[in-house]
């Protein structure tokens, strides 16, 4: 259904309520009626069902608001609702001159993925049972012709030894747990304080090593949050995670199979998304300082240019 049809059905459906459009991901196109959220997916009714047994699954461990799901399948339309989980919007750079906000911020994120990490994965697989499936970091074969564009033959070759050193590293049983994998401004909120007082989105759930939920606050930018994010993670968990195995797995995680994959088909990301991502990771496994990774984008954009201008 396209967003004009699904607000049309809202409107038939709830008359004389409000109806307003709240934005489209990945997975979902939402609106909000009255005080609830209404989800629409093309992606099959799958991946709603598994979202909310996995709530339903974390809920008790979890301190702070989620979503508890209802799902409908009427009249040849299937989607879920849920009350809306109010709250500010953020992002890495929010509260980067509020100190006290942006701890709270830092502690309240830490103390969520803290308490994600420690439910029982045997408990949570019994009610949600996709989570023991997760989804697999990409084959590298799959997409060698694809970076192939951007990189020399030795780099590929050293790009495809320190990913492989990355995705085979063993990882304790302790350290695979329940991971949110999206865990920012666009899937949570948090209240005038700067705690985080709701998260969302638990469709890409699933049973990974730990260090997966800590990257995307890895890579903020922001130095000082990230550090007090891992400090308080540290001590709320116990687990000693550490930064270097962040850093690498932060290196390749755009390289998880889910990003290339939909319904089944390969779909190659934009150039300039895998170039940048490509430069971030050469620049870590070549030992080079941060701000020199737009020399080797430069340096990847002028291969590319190079192998076209040649075919």
């Amino acid at each position: 259904m396209t967003v004009d049809e699904i607000r049309e059905f809202l409107t038939d459906r709830f008359p004389g309520q409000s109806v307003s459009y709240l934005g489209s991901g990945s997975d979902s196109i939402a609106f909000r009626v009255g005080t609830r959220v209404f989800r629409f997916t093309g992606r099959g009714g799958d991946i709603y069902r598994n979202e909310a047994r996995v709530c339903d699954a974390v809920r008790p461990a979890i301190d702070i608001p989620i979503p508890k799901i209802d799902i409908f399948d009427r009249d040849g339309v299937f989607y879920v609702a849920h009350e809306m989980i109010c709250g500010h919007k953020w992002s890495w750079h929010k509260f980067m001159w509020q100190p006290g906000r942006q701890r709270n911020l830092a502690d309240s994120c830490a103390k969520f993925l803290a308490q994600l990490h420690g439910v029982d994965t045997a408990a949570a697989c019994g009610i949600a049972p996709h989570l023991g499936q997760g989804v697999a970091y990409i084959d590298f074969d799959d997409v060698a012709d694809q970076l192939g564009h951007f990189m020399t033959p030795r780099q590929a070759a050293f790009f495809r030894r320190n990913y492989e050193r990355i995705i085979s590293a063993p990882v304790h049983a302790s350290d695979m747990v329940i991971c949110h994998l999206g865990l920012k401004g666009a899937n949570s909120v948090v209240d005038c304080d700067g705690n985080l007082c709701g998260v969302f989105d638990f469709c890409n759930c699933g049973i990974y090593e730990r260090g997966r939920d800590l990257v995307l606050m890895s890579i903020s930018r922001n130095r000082r949050l990230y550090r007090r994010f891992l400090k308080s993670y540290r001590k709320i968990s116990g687990a000693n995670v550490s930064t270097a195995r962040i850093a690498d797995l932060a290196a390749v995680e755009f390289l998880w199979a889910k990003r290339w994959f939909s319904d089944g088909r390969f779909c190659p990301l934009p150039a300039r998304f895998i170039k940048k991502n490509l430069a971030s990771a050469l620049g870590r496994f070549y030992g080079l300082p941060r701000f020199l990774n737009w020399v080797v984008y430069a340096r990847l954009s002028l291969t590319a240019a190079r192998a076209a201008a040649r075919k």
